[in-house]
């Protein structure tokens, strides 16, 4: 005798995308229940639950209904491992800066909040003046690679615009960065 949820994985495998989302339904409450007994840092319990989800659909994409273990036993493996696995990736050394870190738009709201219209006037100048000086210190392409990088754009679009690979990108914003540090260190801007 077959059981509901692999009733619901064949189905889901037929074609019935409808199936998936009834299987999705039917473990979200595994899926919190689960979320709540880890901790990710920098991560919202939304952000937990959401890796649950993903792992319950990944689970339902590669369960073998022939198997002797209960679907419900694997998804749960397979939510509790991919939380893990993203524990473990938070936790990794390379991850430290970004973990630690405040955005500094937020930084930027709060002081922006504070000041009075002379003062923001003032900062909008000491901006423009710290632009020119990074803008003299760096080459054309640095400048453009800069200006496409606050932008907002990815390191694949700046590849793009400049005609370089990512790497490339990427080792020109460090190089970039470690030019504007310097430069900020020698002088008391």
């Amino acid at each position: 005798m077959m059981s509901d949820d692999i009733i619901l994985i064949e189905k889901f495998r037929g074609g019935d995308k409808r199936a998936a989302e009834i299987l999705m339904e039917n473990y979200k409450g595994a899926v919190n229940k689960i979320a709540r007994a880890f901790y990710i840092k920098g991560a919202d319990r939304d952000d937990v639950v959401q890796e649950g989800m993903i792992a319950l659909y990944n689970a339902v994409v590669t369960y073998n209904t022939q198997s002797k273990i209960a679907f419900s036993t694997y998804a749960n493996e397979c939510i509790k491992n991919r939380i893990l696995d993203c524990i473990r990736s938070g936790n990794r050394l390379k991850n430290k800066a970004l973990s630690d870190s405040v955005p500094i738009t937020s930084l930027d709201e709060g002081k922006m909040a504070m000041q009075s219209p002379e003062e923001l006037a003032i900062s909008a100048e000491e901006v423009d003046a710290l632009k020119n000086i990074i803008n003299k210190k760096l080459s054309e392409e640095e400048n453009k690679i800069l200006d496409l990088y606050f932008e907002g754009s990815s390191y694949a679009q700046i590849a793009d615009a400049v005609g370089k690979n990512t790497k490339y990108v990427d080792n020109a914003i460090q190089k970039i960065r470690k030019k504007i540090k310097a430069d900020l260190t020698n002088k008391d801007l």
